[in-house]
């Protein structure tokens, strides 16, 4: 007889950057992104949703080719050029183009979908990940960008961080368009992308000495580490290779990072004085009070004054609100999409060495306009699930323990299992989740569990219970329990529910 041919087992893992959610990490995802839905709901914020997908003229017309550069790409049938979408402000202010006029301003929109961004991988970033975003369009006021900081502040205390642990970081980019026309600066988005990239920069100067001693891998591992522990001098050093040439990059780091920024201003014409006034600007963060007294000092002409006062403007409001302790403004902050045109900000925790913001947006004037529709003026943020999520662990914030269902049904011993299915459907009829394990187990098991979804409340069915048309309703945290009527028994739980 032939030998039985021996099978094969094939593993297949899921694709680098792309994360699996067993039921107890969703449930603190759930957490979040419910949070984030909650409190768009207090501010008077409606939920909308877009397709997976766009055009990729869409992206390459506003979004700036770094960001298209990050997103997959896919093409239908029919041939058309299509994204997977990498964030939501395009696909929004496309719905916008199309049917604004049908909407009341001020227009108050927020949607989670999933979105896709095709990133080199680090501690921090994925390349699918739910995003939070949320708008209010049609208003030009202060009062619009200080309502959707607040709204942000909101969220991520919601989620259980303090003001020891993130700090939103504020700046104006019409005040840096116009700064930079008062120094002579011609290339307005050029350099503002050297802001942008200001730690990039200094990245990238690392990589290119460390290379003198270590592999291109290496050489960008150690770079990005020495990057994080400038930023934060809480963390140690011990992941750090033993070396000279990494001593002395750690010894002249704000050199490097200087000359790193510096360089690739002059790169674009800008001349040394103007570039040294420039990185003097991108060195000031402080209170919303001491950063525009530090900026006036520095370019001490009344223009400027004029200049900062949207952002003393949205200081006041973020005071009235009572969120202004966790500001900071920052003079080196520039956000690299193009369609910024006002206040900017993002959110980034203190203690952490995640390379990444929580969240960022910023004011928008003309992209609605440049897509067919009216004018209308927006602001706005997206924030990303990933960031948040890992830093609630990082910090041991608890979130709350997931909850299958409200109530068990555990029949002990029946005959017939029509009575405890029935109940079940009453229960369920009135919104109330329920577990029901009709099988022949011991109390115990099913005490056990109940315990392992996290439920509270046991209905217990047995044979003279019910032959006095009654079951007993069990607190499995207490212990106490009583026989509570059939006919009353739907209403009983729900009235426990309520009280809890």
């Amino acid at each position: 007889m032939a030998e039985k041919e021996q099978q094969k087992t094939i593993t297949i893992g899921r694709p680098a950057g792309f994360r699996d959610f067993y039921p107890e990490k969703y449930a603190k995802v759930q957490f979040i992104l419910e949070t984030m839905r909650r409190i768009s709901k207090e501010f008077g914020y409606v939920e909308y949703v877009t397709p997976s997908v766009e055009l990729q003229a869409l992206y390459e017309l506003k979004s700036g080719e770094g960001l298209v550069g990050e997103t997959f790409k896919v093409q239908s049938r029919s041939k058309q050029k299509l994204v997977l979408i990498p964030e939501l402000t395009p696909s929004l202010t496309r719905l916008l183009a199309e049917r604004q006029q049908n909407y009341t301003k001020p227009i108050r929109w927020f949607s989670i979908p999933k979105c896709f961004r095709d990133e080199t991988l680090q501690r921090g970033r994925v390349k699918e990940f739910w995003q939070y975003n949320i708008d209010l369009l049609g208003v030009e006021d202060i009062y619009a960008d200080a309502e959707i900081i607040t709204i942000l502040i909101r969220i991520i205390t919601a989620c259980g961080l303090t003001k020891d642990q993130f700090v939103v970081r504020v700046n104006d980019r019409q005040f840096m368009q116009e700064a930079l026309e008062l120094l002579g600066v011609k290339n307005f988005l050029e350099t503002i992308r050297v802001f942008d990239r200001k730690g990039k920069l200094f990245q990238e100067q690392l990589e290119k000495e460390l290379r003198k001693e270590f592999s291109k891998e290496e050489a960008a591992k150690v770079a990005l580490k020495i990057r994080q522990v400038k930023l934060n001098k809480k963390y140690s050093l011990e992941e750090l290779p033993s070396s000279p040439l990494v001593q002395k990059l750690l010894e002249t780091a704000k050199q490097l990072e200087r000359t790193a920024f510096l360089t690739a201003l002059q790169t674009l014409g800008v001349t040394e004085a103007q570039a040294e006034t420039l990185y003097a600007l991108s060195e000031i963060r402080d209170t919303p009070t001491k950063f525009i007294a530090r900026v006036e000092k520095l370019m001490p002409n009344n223009d400027v004054k004029t200049l900062l006062e949207p952002l003393a403007t949205l200081a006041k409001l973020l005071g009235d609100f009572g969120v202004l302790d966790f500001v900071e403004y920052d003079g080196s902050l520039a956000r690299g999409l193009d369609y910024y045109t006002g206040i900017i900000f993002e959110a980034w925790s203190k203690d952490s060495i995640l390379p990444r913001a929580i969240a960022g947006g910023g004011r928008y004037a003309d992209l609605v306009a440049t897509l067919g529709g009216q004018p209308l003026p927006g602001t706005g943020f997206g924030f990303g699930e990933t960031v948040l999520l890992e830093l609630l662990e990082e910090f041991n914030i608890p979130t709350p323990k997931p909850t299958t269902a409200d109530v068990y049904i555990a029949p002990i011993k029946l005959a017939d299992v029509k009575p405890a299915i029935s109940l079940s459907n009453k229960l369920r009829g009135k919104g109330i989740k329920t577990i029901l394990n009709p099988f022949n187990w011991r109390i115990k098991r099913h005490f056990e569990n109940a315990e392992s979804h996290g439920i509270e409340w046991m209905i217990i069915v047995g044979e003279k219970d019910l032959a006095q048309q009654s079951v007993t309703l069990r607190n499995i945290v207490t212990g106490k329990q009583e026989i509570i009527p059939l006919t009353s028994i739907v209403k009983t739980v729900a009235k426990c529910l309520k009280n809890n």
